[in-house]
């Protein structure tokens, strides 16, 4: 599925540094296609109008409206600006557009700043952010971040390091020789926040069919990867996350309504009641309805005396038995 990619641009920007960022992500496609793959990259420019933009060399540029679009649409978003820290703190309309598709999770307001925004879309948890400064007079030294940096960087982690070599060399010759610590720095979220991202997306989505592969996508992340990380952050597979908040949600379910177990397994993304029965009893030594039995004991103990909670204990496991 190829990779949508926004860059929102100003009245006045500067085609030097807005250019690269097209020109990084048209060379991923045509590398691609010339080793006989499909292009990986779709690239849209917008502005807060649409329509016709002119650069700071009285050059127009097409833009497709902000509006028409929302976050989730795109899955990295640029956005060139003069000043960073002025434009974050001013132009109130893009960052109203911002705070409606979601929260913003983590920001770095400095040259190469970027924002992590956790989208309302859970299919889209989190799409990075990167406002950049396009000013032509913009002091430049070794250790800058430009934003041909930050479009290759992103390629990196999409395609692989070959071809962000690749496109450095013919875009500019000191991206290879800059230290790792600072690429990274361009990333937008930690390795933690996105595998956060992940476990919340999949709390979410619990009920549906969804896979490792999914969940791995949701944040941008190779299956591999995103499985060896999660594990490291939460002591535990994504497949076994998953299956214990779907567990939760059964128990809660058991405990607190007279639903039939079929209908329970359906809500919960976990097939039929057989295929539940099976892994319940797996999992606590005991099929669903004796949980529910057992949940309905003790809630009558809370109010009966000793004597009288042991008699209708044994009296429901024993109807319980009969049942299964």
């Amino acid at each position: 599925m190829m990779k949508h990619i926004g860059l929102f641009v100003f009245q006045d920007c500067s085609m030097a540094s807005t250019g690269a960022i097209g020109d990084a992500f048209h060379l991923a496609n045509e590398f691609r296609r010339s080793a006989g793959e499909e292009p990986s990259y779709r690239f849209s420019v917008l502005s807060d109008g649409g329509g016709l933009v002119t650069s700071s060399s009285g050059i127009s540029i097409w833009t497709q409206s902000l509006g028409q679009y929302c976050l989730a649409d795109f899955h990295a978003f640029f956005v060139a600006c003069r000043d960073v820290t002025e434009m974050t703190e001013s132009n109130d309309r893009f960052l109203s557009w911002i705070a409606l598709q979601g929260s913003i999770a983590s920001s770095r307001i400095q040259q190469g700043a970027n924002l992590a925004v956790v989208c309302n879309d859970p299919l889209q948890s989190t799409v990075p952010v990167f406002l950049f400064d396009d000013g032509g007079d913009a002091e430049r030294t070794p250790s800058t971040v430009t934003p041909t940096d930050l479009a290759i960087a992103q390629i990196e982690r999409d395609i692989n390091s070959d071809m962000a070599r690749r496109i450095a060399s013919v875009l500019q010759t000191g991206y290879v020789e800059k230290s790792r610590s600072e690429l990274d720095d361009a990333n937008i979220t930690t390795t933690a926040e996105k595998i956060r991202e992940s476990a919340r997306w999949i709390k979410e989505n619990y009920s549906n069919a969804i896979s490792v592969a999914q969940a791995a996508e949701s944040v941008a992340m190779s299956k591999r990867n995103f499985q060896r990380r999660f594990k490291g952050e939460f002591g535990m597979t994504p497949l076994e996350y998953l299956l214990r908040t779907r567990f939760e949600i059964v128990r809660s379910m058991l405990k607190s309504t007279d639903l039939p177990v079929d209908k329970i397994a359906r809500r919960c993304g976990m097939g039929d009641g057989n295929r539940l029965g099976r892994l319940f009893k797996e999992r606590y030594g005991m099929s669903p309805t004796q949980f529910r039995a057992q949940q309905h004991v003790k809630s009558e103990q809370q109010w009966l005396t000793p004597e009288e909670s042991w008699g209708i204990a044994t009296g429901m496991l024993r109807q319980t038995s009969e049942v299964l």
